[in-house]
């Protein structure tokens, strides 16, 4: 499952809690009315959505998972040698910064063995460019993302509006582009001009809607349940 369908909003004066609770109530409602209950079948599988659901943040589920705290790492050099010293093969991995490196890390070890629902949250600076700051701990993100069966369904977060934060981002992205990391992003001058111009604080959702549709139907591939599939010209 590599594409999906993605819904997204942005609502003014929310922020990243607002839309945890909004998430959860959102699916609860969508599993009621369409499944009956908040147990789900999938496949041999049984997903329990009731009650509140479970946070982890980044950190505590990639250290759970591997042993790595990737705080204790300065940068992305140290933090290379500590996955290679647990014999943690990721592709391409000396092209990527600090940000790339955590992400990968947890998509190679930890994403695939989560049952959830679970929140993730919290996920470092450098690896959330467009998020805000987290106010009692400057290098985390209020961000959050709702995994189900290995799947990634919601990633939302409080969107940053501080135009001086995101342009020092920006800059850092673009210095690591420049050495190889090609999962960072461009400089976007649009944007920054119209955060110049003043934004009102923001949360950002965006759903996963084809992966969802997959575990309310109990169907393996994204393929037969997407809505506008690709066709094949008819002399193929």
């Amino acid at each position: 499952m590599k594409a999906s369908i993605l819904p997204t909003f942005r609502i003014s004066y929310w922020n990243y809690e607002d839309n945890m609770r909004f998430t959860q109530r959102l699916i609860k409602r969508v599993l009621n009315e369409v499944n009956g209950s908040l147990k789900l079948r999938f496949g041999e599988k049984t997903f329990d959505f009731r009650g509140d659901w479970e946070r982890l943040t980044l950190r505590e589920l990639i250290l759970r998972d591997t042993g790595i705290d990737y705080e204790e790492h300065e940068d992305s050099a140290h933090l290379r040698k500590a996955i290679e010293k647990r014999g943690i093969d990721i592709q391409d991995m000396k092209k990527m910064g600090f940000g790339s490196l955590i992400d990968n890390l947890y998509k190679k070890v930890s994403r695939q063995n989560i049952a959830g629902p679970l929140f993730i949250i919290h996920h470092p600076i450098a690896l959330s460019p467009l998020a805000r700051r987290n106010d009692d701990q400057e290098t985390v993100t209020d961000r959050f993302q709702l995994v189900i069966n290995g799947l990634e369904i919601v990633n939302a977060y409080s969107e940053l509006v501080d135009p001086i934060d995101q342009r020092n981002r920006f800059e850092q992205q673009v210095s690591l582009r420049k050495k190889g990391d090609t999962e960072t992003m461009v400089m976007d001058e649009d944007f920054l001009i119209a955060m110049e111009h003043g934004m009102p604080p923001i949360s950002g959702w965006g759903m996963g809607l084809d992966r969802f549709v997959c575990l309310l139907t109990n169907q393996e591939n994204l393929r037969d349940v997407i809505l506008f599939p690709l066709m094949k010209p008819q002399d193929d």
